[in-house]
């Protein structure tokens, strides 16, 4: 099993301005950054929502480990309900830290189960 590396950013409101200072001061976050602008921003992703997240942020590293173009395949038009879908299992509502999230029993932004075995929360 690969370890993938992410980051965790909690916000108490989608605001994109907050979102997107963090994620430029972070080199190793500009491929979440590019996938969250092609979607519209968080704000769209959360459907206008103002209530707190935690974002499991992919590092770029963590996202090369999807092979060749998948990145550049995501941010493709045609592909836009599958780059939601993907980001929306990053978001998880609340405002988050370390120990709760390692502690389990999480539910995305869609309502699915979060498995974070493997992962190298940081």
């Amino acid at each position: 099993m690969v370890a993938a590396m992410v980051a965790i950013l909690s916000f108490s409101c989608s605001t994109s301005s907050g979102l997107t200072s963090v994620l430029g001061a972070n080199p190793q976050l500009s491929g979440v950054s590019s996938l969250l602008n092609g979607a519209g921003g968080i704000g769209k992703l959360m459907g206008g929502s103002k209530n707190p997240f935690t974002l499991l942020a992919p590092t770029n590293d963590a996202l090369s480990k999807m092979g060749g173009d998948a990145v550049t395949n995501l941010l493709k038009p045609e592909n836009k309900d599958m780059l939601n879908s993907v980001l929306k299992r990053h978001i998880i509502p609340g405002k988050l830290d370390a120990k709760t999230l390692a502690a389990g029993n999480l539910k995305d932004l869609s309502g699915n189960p979060v498995n974070l075995s493997g992962l190298n929360i940081g």
